[in-house]
């Protein structure tokens, strides 16, 4: 690399770092606590996780529609939007909530009901801001993707975690030996050479072993965050299977004839070894879509997704990732290989780890820098010195 293509590499990743310092720090410990979202929420709350009192071997789950027939009667001002099973079949069941005004803000956005009793065992609100135990992790999921901005924020987020990617990458070349045998020292932290050459080889050496893993986990979560750029460009290269836009009968009303259990049903019935992880409705184009399971999912919510007519009972479409076009496989990993999930527990952990690296490289990329600015100083009142000794 010649010295010019490198003075302006080195400030090209030393500025957009410190630009990016708190947003990235902000990012990688909030990513490390979504990497166990669940496992941390189901210890702040018990309640939303498992039944007060468990069901008997001989109670039987109600059917889905006499539990959104019980979440509409408590809660008349919002639709249901969807329901969500964890892997606990003996756990409460998630329903999301959504105002039935435009742009309208609801008290209470999730619900959680005993799927035995169609009792409702617990509420919040994931827009809420705080740390209170029921707030925390949806409030984390919000800081995390959105920057508490909804739509704006992924954008800015996603625009962001685009330009961390260069950093990393431009960070990656610098640091690259220059010569093969080289590589010992570049993988080394030399003790007792004093705390800047500590600081140095920290920033160095751990950029290059996790600077690939940092490269796949900031590109995914941009990719996720600005979908309207990527899924273009991924069809300009591989087909993308879309969603169908609606019921079959498009020229008629749509009326909803089959309701949730028996869409849910449906779905199961197109791929038997799979277990339901959410399903929604969509009154508008006359759809459910039930997101299934399979026994050796890519990711903890599901990734197939199954269309049913709300008309009929026919299934529409079934995507899944893993099946489809090399562009369905790629948009189909993201989030698991965003969040770890694709490698199970291994990766969740992985994931945790690497979202505490942001918060070292910043310590030691400041470091670096105010060393190397006292070193120019110094230099430079040197330079000035002798100068004027000449004179």
């Amino acid at each position: 690399m010649k010295k010019a293509m490198r003075h302006w590499l080195v400030k090209l990743h030393r500025y957009s770092g410190l630009l990016l310092s708190l947003f990235l720090v902000m990012a990688g410990l909030t990513g490390a606590a979504l990497a166990f979202n669940d496992d941390i929420d189901a210890w702040l709350n018990p309640q939303f996780y498992h039944l007060a009192v468990p069901a008997s071997a001989t109670s039987s789950r109600q059917p889905v529609d006499v539990l959104a027939a019980r979440i509409e009667h408590d809660y008349p001002h919002a639709r249901l939007a969807f329901f969500a099973m964890g892997q606990d079949a003996a756990a409460p069941l998630q329903a999301k909530l959504r105002s039935r005004k435009p742009n309208g803000e609801l008290p209470v956005d999730t619900v959680f009901i005993d799927p035995f009793s169609a009792t409702v065992v617990g509420e919040r609100n994931t827009k809420a801001v705080g740390l209170a135990p029921q707030n925390l992790m949806p409030f984390l999921f919000r800081l995390h993707r959105y920057l508490l901005l909804d739509k704006p924020g992924a954008i800015i987020s996603g625009s962001l975690g685009l330009l961390w990617v260069a950093t990393l990458l431009i960070g990656f070349a610098l640091a690259w030996p220059k010569h093969r045998n080289g590589w010992g020292k570049a993988l080394s932290i030399k003790r007792g050479a004093g705390s800047f050459r500590l600081m140095y080889d920290l920033h160095r050496t751990v950029g290059l072993v996790a600077g690939i893993l940092l490269v796949i986990t900031a590109f995914t979560g941009a990719v996720m965050n600005l979908p309207d750029v990527a899924r273009p460009l991924v069809s300009s290269l591989s087909v993308l299977t879309p969603p169908p836009k609606g019921s079959a009968a498009e020229s008629q009303p749509k009326v909803l004839q089959i309701n949730w259990q028996q869409a849910l049903a449906a779905a199961q019935a197109s791929m038997p070894l799979a277990t339901p992880a959410r399903i929604a409705r969509d009154e508008k184009r006359g759809i459910y879509q039930v997101r299934l399971r399979k026994p050796d999912d890519i990711q903890d919510g599901g990734s197939v997704r199954v269309f049913i007519d709300a008309a009929d009972g026919h299934v529409l479409r079934a995507l899944d990732p893993l099946k489809g076009s090399a562009g369905d496989t790629f948009m189909g990993v993201q989030y698991g290989l965003h969040t770890g999930q694709i490698l199970g527990l291994p990766g969740k952990i992985l994931v945790a780890f690497l979202g505490l690296l942001p918060l070292l490289f910043m310590i030691t990329g400041i470091a670096i820098w105010l060393q190397k600015r006292k070193s120019e100083t110094l230099a430079r009142a040197r330079r000035l010195h002798l100068a004027s000794m000449a004179q």
